[in-house]
């Protein structure tokens, strides 16, 4: 609209969101390479890490409903698949210091 570019050329397109008004604000990026990963948070909008943690389980929760829709996982496969990556990941991102610390 109005001849505007996307601010990144593999942005997630917001049409059909309609209901995303003024009063919403992003809180988080997600980006990845062959290479590696970078991720965005913007603390000053959610300033509770326990709030950003209930909506990051949201988001694994929609995210499983997507892949489900694609018709190439159930929600629940789906759901276990990304748990799993969690699961995988924390014990890698914890430092010599916490070693053990990880339920």
């Amino acid at each position: 609209m109005f001849n505007r570019q996307p601010e990144h050329p593999h942005s997630i397109p917001l049409t059909g969101h309609t209901g995303l008004d003024d009063q919403y604000h992003e809180v988080a990026r997600f980006w990845v390479s062959a290479e590696r990963s970078f991720v965005l948070v913007a603390p000053d909008v959610v300033t509770s890490p326990a709030l950003l943690g209930s909506l990051l389980v949201e988001c694994l929760h929609t995210a499983a409903a997507g892949y489900a829709a694609t018709g190439n996982f159930t929600e629940e496969a789906a759901l276990s698949e990304l748990w799993k990556g969690f699961d995988e990941e924390r014990p890698r991102l914890v430092g010599p210091d916490q070693a053990g610390e990880v339920s």
